[in-house]
Parts: structure tokens; C-alpha cells; sequence
């Protein structure tokens, strides 16, 4: 004879939930005593919180507007060479042709040559503009003409340029060549001359080529910088850039008219160069003197 016996449903969860319970226990002292590695992931291509672009060094965070900030940093390690390739990978613009001689930008949709900016000045001659001396390029997204005046429809682009360093001596050289023959080299030197005073030079040079046939051309640039403190208050700027550019105007392919419908380009002419290479040249020798003076009234004022 066999006897059953049936145990109350309390005390089967009663079991159930002690087992679980000595396992999670088990668990817990198991993780308790594996030590875990401490990992530090660090890394940012920015270092300042503040921009010149708007006229006043304003915090980045008070500043009303899209904005993008490339660094120095940045267009060294993506090898950008021109102004155009800075902007081709920022949100909100586009790169226009320029006539084949000339930086042309679209931004939010506003085509434009003459919102380019210096250091915070109006720079709208009509030409390439390299990348040798610069600290770092800010792009402002939406109207600007309060601040920037005629212009500034879709925004406006501004580049910093590189400083002298006070009480710092250093150097640099760089150099580039690509598939088609093109090449580049630039220098970076700053000099301590004094503990008030230092100077630094800049200078580039890059021999032009691509797929089209009878194209090239070459470039030449350099910018002596000198700064001082004339007082423990004010500090003085002097800087004076020279650029050389001569190249063949490469205007692309021509359109094929369609009926009924947009034009579009030849196919099968992309190395073919239309026109005469001989007479689509362009040569531009550019000036660009600079002084600034800032000194600090007070310390609740700032920088004037």
C-alpha cells in the first residue's frame, strides 16, 4: 500500500524561494571577489569654451545659434588642404563650383562668396583659401547681419589664425602627396624672444594637380606674426600675410542639353579639360595686414 502525501503550496514556495536565495547568494560572493578593470576613455578635438567669431569672446553656450567648430587638430588628421574640404563634411552647407577659381558656399540653402571672415574681419576677396595658418574655422548657421553687417543670409564662416605663444619655443613641418602628383609642404615655428614678447612664422607652399588633363598650378603663402605687451594690461598684435596663386581655371564638365527636361553633364569627358589652358588662367597676389590691440580695463569688463 502506498501513501501520498500532498505538501501545502506555502511550503513548496517556501523551498523554492530558499533555494534561489542560497544561489543568489552564491552569485553576489562570486562577483564580489572579481575585480573589475577601471577603464578611462578620454578624447575630444576642442579645448576652448569660448568664441571670437561673434565679436566678444561670448561662452559657447550662450550663444544663440548652430554652430561648428573644426580645429587645427582635426584638419591635420583628415589632411584637409583647402577651405572647401573643411566644409564639405559640416552640417547645413554645401560647396558650390566657384567658377573653378574662387571658394563658393551654400549655407541653409543662401549661395554665397563674400561671408568668409579673419579672425572676425570681413574677407571677401575672391580667391582659395588655404589652411596653413590656422587655429581653427567657425561656422555660424542663420542670419548674422547685426553682428556681420551686409550679407550673412545663411551664416557666415570665420577662421582664426595662429597666435604667437608667449615663453614657448616649438616647430613644426608637415607634407603631403596624392595620386595625381599634387604635393604640399608647410612650417609652423614660434619663438620666445622676449618673457613680454614672441614671434611666430608660418609658411606653405603646394605645386597643384588633378584627374583633368592639362591642369595645374601652384601656391605660395606666408604670415609673420609679432605680439607683445606693452603694458601689463594691453596686448599688441601685428601680423602680415602674403599669398600667391596661379592655376588653370578647371570650370568641369560642360551640360548636355535634354529635351524636355535639365541638363545634365557629359558622360565619358570627366579627364577632359574644355577650353583652352593656355587662356583660362587665373593669378591672385593677396595682401592682408593686421593690428589689435586688447587691453583689459577692468576685471569685471574683460577684453576690449
Amino acid at each position: 500500500m502506498s501513501v501520498h502525501r500532498q505538501l501545502p503550496a506555502y511550503r513548496v514556495f517556501k523551498a523554492v524561494s530558499l533555494l534561489a536565495l542560497l544561489q543568489g547568494g552564491v552569485a553576489m560572493a562570486e562577483e564580489a571577489d572579481r575585480q573589475i578593470e577601471e577603464i578611462v576613455v578620454s578624447g575630444k578635438y576642442l579645448s576652448l569654451d569660448k568664441l571670437d567669431s561673434v565679436k566678444t569672446p561670448t561662452p559657447i553656450l550662450d550663444i544663440p545659434q548652430s554652430l561648428s567648430i573644426i580645429s587645427s587638430e582635426q584638419i591635420e588628421k583628415q589632411s584637409f588642404t583647402n577651405l572647401g574640404d573643411v566644409l564639405r563634411y559640416t552640417p547645413g552647407l554645401s560647396i558650390g563650383q566657384g567658377e573653378g577659381h574662387r571658394d563658393a558656399i551654400i549655407i541653409r540653402g543662401v549661395e554665397t562668396t563674400a561671408d568668409f571672415f579673419i579672425d572676425g574681419v570681413r574677407d571677401d576677396v575672391q580667391y582659395f583659401r588655404p589652411l596653413y595658418n590656422l587655429e581653427r574655422v567657425e561656422i555660424l548657421r542663420g542670419a548674422n547681419a547685426l553682428l556681420f553687417g551686409r550679407g550673412g543670409g545663411g551664416g557666415v564662416v570665420n577662421r582664426v589664425t595662429k597666435k604667437p605663444v608667449f615663453g614657448e619655443q616649438f616647430g613644426g613641418f608637415s607634407s603631403s602627396i596624392d595620386t595625381f602628383g599634387s604635393y604640399n609642404v608647410s612650417g609652423d615655428l614660434n619663438m620666445a624672444v622676449h618673457e613680454d614678447a614672441a614671434f611666430r612664422l608660418n609658411g606653405f607652399y603646394e605645386d597643384l594637380n588633378n584627374h583633368r588633363d592639362f591642369f595645374g598650378g601652384e601656391r605660395f603663402a606666408v604670415n609673420p606674426t609679432f605680439a607683445f605687451k606693452a603694458t601689463p594690461d594691453t596686448n599688441v598684435l601685428l601680423s602680415y600675410e602674403y599669398v600667391d596663386d596661379e592655376r588653370v581655371v578647371d570650370r568641369g564638365v560642360t551640360s548636355q542639353i535634354v529635351e524636355n527636361g535639365p541638363d545634365v553633364p557629359l558622360k565619358g569627358f570627366d579627364k577632359t579639360f574644355f577650353g583652352s589652358p593656355d587662356d583660362n588662367l587665373t593669378t591672385l597676389e593677396a595682401h592682408i595686414a593686421k593690428t589689435r590691440i586688447d587691453h583689459t580695463f577692468t576685471d569685471s569688463c574683460g577684453e576690449i
